[in-house]
């Protein structure tokens, strides 16, 4: 019998002409980062202007290694399973938010910074003792800021850059933005209730308060302190429940109800696994939380209208300490239409946690009412869980 040799190719020695237009065919980041570890040759090609992709997928960024690691491990939200490590030691010790795929990082002695997680790069904030109302004896600096939005993305060879930052501070309970080159960040003067979660639409601030209303924020206008009502939804269907705001498709705008994020004392209610949750003072009572169930109103804002959604249909929300992120989930393979990804976001429990935050993850189906991880391992912290972080070059 004829004996044949086989004679395995020599990927590494693929004509560079060749590994780059392979390189522009990758569509999503997560595969693009695969490819770039390959091999030397491969890595030398995977640089941004040979990856093409469009709208990609939020990452799980997981919460900070106990052994002091500068890396953090980053998660697939289509399978939970790895894709790699991001070296990060700029986010090391230090509360992260995410918007836009930039990171807004917040230490316990007060200093915060916008953090580019791939190319590292960090763009200095004012001071968190800058804001209005801010007090020397605040006890936890990590969540002063609650959330962050910005309204673009910042341009890092661009001296010129007119993008803005909206947050929540003080306990949700204000709003304050920071326009490029502010030496202090500027107060909404409007105050009407906890300020819960931002977005950006259609070229302004949208907020959503704990009772419902949703306030527009013109902060290049005429009166870029001022809020102004311009919707919402009824007040007692939020009673003891987190909203979030979101823009869907680029034309509506939802707000995301989540039942189940405030903390409950009720000692004989305490499940086995929330057994360590312990009050401020220490005595005997115990603290529990878990997302039960997500509700979703899609509002308009033209005429203060609402009406509450039975399906999201092709679309999937990623919602937590991240800005709000609406996908079409048939253009990416693995992610669950007429689905809420969620992470835990709920400060008020862990952080007299012995353990953190990180509990509470996972996939909320609207169709069937169920629940399913995300992540099927554990990832916690005291002042910084996992968030979703969407990638960009």
């Amino acid at each position: 019998m004829e004996e044949y040799q086989h004679t395995m190719s020599n990927w590494a020695e693929l004509q560079r002409d060749l590994l780059i237009e392979i390189a522009k065919r990758v569509a999503f980041l997560e595969d693009f980062s695969v490819f770039s570890r390959v091999c030397r040759s491969w890595r030398l090609v995977a640089v941004e202007e040979n990856f093409k992709g469009s709208q990609q997928i939020p990452w799980l960024m997981l919460a900070e290694e106990d052994n002091g690691s500068s890396s953090r491990r980053l998660v697939s939200a289509t399978d939970g399973n790895p894709i790699g490590n991001l070296l990060l030691p700029e986010a090391e010790g230090r509360r992260c938010m995410e918007t836009l795929g930039w990171l807004v990082t917040a230490s316990e002695a007060g200093d915060i910074n916008l953090l580019d997680p791939i190319s590292r790069v960090q763009i200095p904030l004012p001071h968190i003792s800058t804001f209005k109302h801010y007090e020397d004896n605040m006890p936890v600096n990590f969540f002063y800021i609650q959330k962050a939005v910005l309204s673009s993305r910042p341009c890092i060879s661009s001296k010129e850059n007119n993008y803005v930052l909206m947050v929540t501070y003080e306990g949700c309970g204000f709003l304050g933005f920071w326009k490029s080159g502010d030496k202090a960040w500027t107060t909404i003067e409007t105050h009407e209730g906890a300020f819960h979660d931002i977005t950006y639409h259609h070229g302004q601030f949208y907020a959503v308060n704990s009772e419902g209303n949703v306030f527009v924020c013109d902060v290049g206008g005429r009166d870029p302190t001022v809020a102004q009502l311009c919707g919402g939804i009824p007040t007692e269907i939020l009673f003891f429940k987190r909203p979030y705001i979101v823009e869907s498709t680029g034309e509506e705008v939802l707000i995301v109800v989540r039942d189940g994020y405030e903390l409950e004392f009720d000692e004989d209610a305490v499940e086995e696994e929330d057994s360590e949750f312990y009050s401020k003072d220490e005595n005997e009572f115990k603290g529990h939380y878990g997302t039960k169930e997500f509700r979703v109103f899609k509002v308009d804002l033209s005429n203060r209208e609402w009406v509450e959604l039975q399906s999201l249909g092709d679309n999937a929300l990623f919602v937590g300490d991240n800005a709000s992120i609406s996908v079409q989930a048939s253009k990416f393979q693995g992610i669950r239409p007429n689905c809420i990804y969620f992470t835990d976001d709920c400060w008020p429990g862990y952080i007299w946690s012995k353990r953190g935050g990180g509990k509470d993850m996972g996939i909320y189906n609207m169709e069937d009412r169920s629940l399913t991880p995300c992540y099927k391992g554990s990832s916690f912290s005291r002042f910084c869980p996992p968030l979703w972080v969407r990638p960009y070059f």
